[in-house]
């Protein structure tokens, strides 16, 4: 179970980020963890035509449940002839899906939700660092891994890796001055992405950023 799954309103099913999800949640169910599963709603002319439960356990695990769930949403789809939004065919959204990888995969490489891999597809407009660590993770020339970077970190890539001013770093981020003196001090937790791509530039990730006044190489 991840927590990208989970509602944090007590136990709220929350509908996924991923277009191949449509018309399916996932319902953990915290307080009868054993009735945990993926729930099929669809709606047509404002009633509901299908809402079912598959559990986890029914079916031999959630793997198996979510498959099931996806057919049956399937065959509803088809009979009552519900048009499903078209999944984002964008840049990132094609780079993606070429290497085999869900938004849900690639948010968890980048410490950040489905929602906002969702939200950057569906737009196609991002900041130029968290593009550049994107694809760099898509196409695995950079592999994050978990607790990589920490707060303290920060400071130091910033200082002794890239030897910029925290106004400098803020610029390339695309971020307030203050928000970075508050990732430092470990007053706020930095996105996941902003900590893999200072990590990946600490350990030679070979790639020109911007910052005022021009490009800088690593």
């Amino acid at each position: 179970m991840t927590s990208s799954e989970i509602d944090p309103h007590a136990g709220r099913p929350r509908r996924l980020a991923d277009p191949d999800m449509q018309g399916i949640t996932r319902d953990n169910r915290p307080a009868k963890p054993s009735d945990a599963g993926w729930r099929v709603r669809l709606m047509k002319q404002g009633t509901y035509v299908a809402d079912r439960h598959f559990r986890d356990l029914a079916y031999n695990g959630r793997s198996r449940a979510r498959t099931a769930a996806k057919c049956y949403r399937d065959d509803m789809v088809k009979q009552h002839e519900i048009v499903l939004g078209a999944p984002c065919k964008g840049t990132l959204a094609l780079e993606r899906q070429g290497a085999g990888l869900t938004q849900k995969a690639l948010a968890d490489l980048l410490g950040v939700s489905a929602g906002l891999i969702a939200k950057w597809e569906r737009s196609d407009q991002l900041p130029e660092p968290a593009r550049a660590i994107l694809t760099a993770v898509i196409a695995r020339t950079v592999i994050p891994t978990t607790g990589q970077c920490g707060w303290r970190d920060i400071h130091r890539i910033r200082t002794e890796v890239l030897k910029w001013s925290q106004k400098e770093l803020a610029a390339v981020l695309g971020c307030s001055y203050a928000a970075v003196g508050f990732w430092e001090r470990g007053q706020r937790l930095a996105p996941g992405w902003v900590l893999v791509y200072l990590w990946a530039i600490c350990q030679g990730w070979n790639r020109c950023v911007h910052v005022v006044g021009g490009p800088i190489n690593e």
